[in-house]
């Protein structure tokens, strides 16, 4: 597994974030890219490797679909938690009315 970290911009945060990339070849021919994203440092022996994305034909387009997928992950993420949070504020002043 060729391992990559990146550090990604969301919402002026900064994420590191490792993935790696396994290409299986075939027939001697050029083999397709699956994308793994790691949950901790490789070197980290709880790691886990969780597969997003598949069947993609170089490293570097590989390398771009994973930063636009994990911006788009942790977005949606932010957004997630902003939410939760405003519900809960919201909850907390109902229950003192």
């Amino acid at each position: 597994m060729y391992k990559v970290k990146r550090t990604i911009y969301v919402d002026n945060q900064s994420i590191d974030v490792w993935f790696g990339l396994v290409s299986k070849t075939k027939n001697g021919k050029n083999g397709k890219y699956t994308v793994y994203l790691l949950t901790d440092d490789p070197n980290n022996p709880y790691n886990h490797a969780e597969p997003i994305l598949s069947n993609i034909t170089s490293k570097e387009t590989a390398v771009r679909k994973t930063i636009e997928y994990t911006k788009e992950l942790f977005h949606n993420i932010l957004i997630s938690q902003k939410n939760n949070n405003k519900s809960q504020e919201d909850n907390g002043k109902k229950s003192q009315s």
